[in-house]
């Protein structure tokens, strides 16, 4: 029984930096005849290179230590001793080169599918036993054109070309599910809302958070300008009919005032309603301006009731005006709430109060102001109305019934909040405003 060999294989590489050989030389005749030996096996390697070739398309030449062509698929009994990389190969070297290859035969028409390549590839190989050379082996290839390769790879490349179209066909998909039709119906729904009177519709879809997260700011914002809208829609035209009253008073004044024959007494009560009636219309003018600059003059920055409270006391003589937590950073800009505390503190002196606390505290979810007084308070039936648009219990004073709706609208453009806390006396408001970030 045999003992098993192992074997060691040499891969050839192949280097083009040294170029493109010319054309490898034609065999010649040999020199001298080869050994007995390799002619006994010659018959043998002929069969072995006819059946490689089948599988591998090389052609294959045993070559003897003289570089006679012993057995294989062409040139047998004729010398490539003459040949460089044979001649390498008998010295011991493996070697791998490029020569031109100049056809004998017209290219044929389909080039990209044939093994029409100008170029062929040689590897010579020493054959050894054990220290002592034997002889080589020749095998020259033609190389793939690039066309031909992707010829035979061709139900590979059909199989990675519907991967890629499915890939990108399921990609496009989520892409369009997920992200492009939500934006279209966001999108849409801008271009609605506000149009005929339409009001803002969630999105059945939102796809992604981000989106949701985009489409509810979008919502909370169309809602915030609505309201606004809205609301101003309506004080103009509670104003228009505010003013009707006192414009005709003028206009009636005015013309009597026009008779000679009116005594002084008259004519001082008549210029009497026409300056109550012109300060009446002055007044609910100033408090449309007011009511619609409202967001303009919400500007955001951070204040303490330190900064504005001398302001205060000094505006409010007749009440006497404490703070506690004077120092809490309160996250609305001096000015903005010089102009809430303004209207509040009005409310109050004009229900009697003579004692104001306010109350300021922060922490993580945000800070609060508290404005408590002493005065008449508001009774059960009107709690829920105090802070509607338009109403007012000092309307025969001149009250408009805008100054708490101003203040809810200054706020809610800061992100804040107003309520009315139940007291046994006086009136206690509560302003929140939410920390930042939040």
């Amino acid at each position: 029984m045999k003992a098993e060999q192992s074997f060691d294989p040499t891969f050839p590489s192949l280097s083009m930096s040294s170029g493109i050989l010319p054309q490898r030389p034609d065999a010649v005749p040999m020199a001298a005849a080869p050994l007995s030996v390799y002619l006994e096996i010659g018959p043998e390697l002929s069969q072995m290179a006819s059946a490689a070739q089948t599988n591998t398309l090389a052609g294959y030449r045993f070559l003897d230590t003289r570089g006679n062509v012993i057995g294989g698929s062409a040139e047998v009994g004729l010398s490539l001793a003459h040949v460089e990389e044979v001649q390498r190969a008998l010295d011991g070297e493996n070697v791998s080169v490029a020569r031109l290859r100049i056809r004998d035969t017209p290219e044929p028409a389909l080039y990209s599918f044939s093994r029409g390549a100008r170029v062929r590839v040689f590897v010579a190989t020493p054959v050894r036993s054990g220290d002592e050379i034997i002889g080589a082996v020749y095998i020259s290839r033609t190389p793939n054109h690039i066309f031909r390769f992707l010829y035979g790879e061709r139900f590979t490349l059909v199989k990675a070309t519907l991967f890629v179209l499915i890939s990108t066909g399921l990609i496009g998909f989520v892409f369009w599910r997920f992200i492009t039709r939500p934006i279209h119906a966001l999108i849409a729904r801008t271009r609605t809302t506000g149009s005929n009177g339409q009001r803002w519709q969630a999105l059945e879809h939102y796809g992604t958070r981000e989106i949701e997260t985009l489409s509810l700011s979008f919502q909370s914002l169309t809602e915030r300008l609505q309201n606004q809208q809205d609301a101003l829609k309506t004080y103009t035209a509670h104003v228009t009919h505010e003013l009707k009253s006192p414009l005709t008073a003028v206009k009636g004044a005015a013309e009597l005032l026009a008779e000679e024959d009116m005594s002084p007494s008259q004519r001082a009560r008549f210029i009497e309603n026409i300056a109550r009636n012109t300060k009446r219309m002055e007044e609910l003018l100033a408090s449309m301006r007011a009511f619609s600059l409202a967001d303009q003059n919400a500007l955001d920055g951070e204040s303490r009731l330190n900064d504005i409270l001398p302001d205060l006391s000094s505006r409010f003589v007749p009440m006497a005006i404490s703070a506690s937590g004077a120092n809490s950073a309160l996250p609305i800009h001096a000015d903005t709430l010089r102009i809430i505390l303004t209207h509040l503190l009005e409310n109050a002196q004009q229900h009697g109060a003579t004692e104001v606390l306010l109350a300021a505290s922060s922490d993580a979810i945000g800070a609060s102001l508290t404005i408590s007084d002493n005065g008449n308070g508001i009774s059960d039936g009107n709690r829920d109305k105090v802070l509607t648009p338009f109403f007012t219990t000092q309307r025969a004073q001149g009250g408009t019934g805008m100054g708490l709706n101003i203040v809810t609208s200054t706020l809610e453009a800061l992100g804040g909040a107003l309520t009315l806390l139940p007291t046994e006396t006086g009136t206690t408001f509560k302003m929140f405003f939410k920390a930042r970030g939040k």
